[in-house]
């Protein structure tokens, strides 16, 4: 990452945080291009990204496509990477990259600077898989 300092965690983790809403608008398209029998309307976007990926999964098994074995995979990375941003962004970090779960009871972490990046990267190349996997012209019947 070019102009980062050694050690500073705060510019890879606004990465983390800026490709992981990217991903989560990819999503949001995806919902709302799949077929359901209740459109994906202003009230579910609203709804954590942990619902919006199991809501998308069970949109895709329904339509029971071999063409959508791709997109079922991005999802389940997608829960992955959502969990290890969540995880994160939801912690407490210090320097030295000491990670402290506000849950209780949960063990201090460590990450670094590139495990920040590498994440980062992650996230927008599983966006960019999301965005791929659906067929532009689908054919689901």
């Amino acid at each position: 990452m070019t102009g980062s300092y050694e050690g500073d965690l705060i510019r890879p983790l606004g990465l983390v945080t800026l490709y992981a809403a990217y991903a989560e608008g990819e999503i949001d398209e995806l919902l709302s291009a799949l077929p359901s029998e209740t459109p994906f309307d202003a009230s579910k976007r609203e709804w954590p990204v942990g619902r919006k990926l199991n809501y998308a999964l069970k949109l895709v098994r329904k339509l029971k496509s071999d063409q959508l074995a791709g997109l079922t995979s991005a999802l389940r990375d997608a829960q992955t990477l959502f969990s290890k941003r969540n995880s994160l962004v939801h912690s407490q970090i210090f320097s030295g990259g000491r990670v402290m779960s506000n849950r209780p009871n949960a063990l201090i972490q460590r990450v670094a600077v590139d495990d920040l990046v590498q994440l980062a990267e992650q996230i927008f190349a599983c966006k960019e898989q999301l965005s791929a996997s659906l067929p532009a012209s689908p054919t689901y019947a």
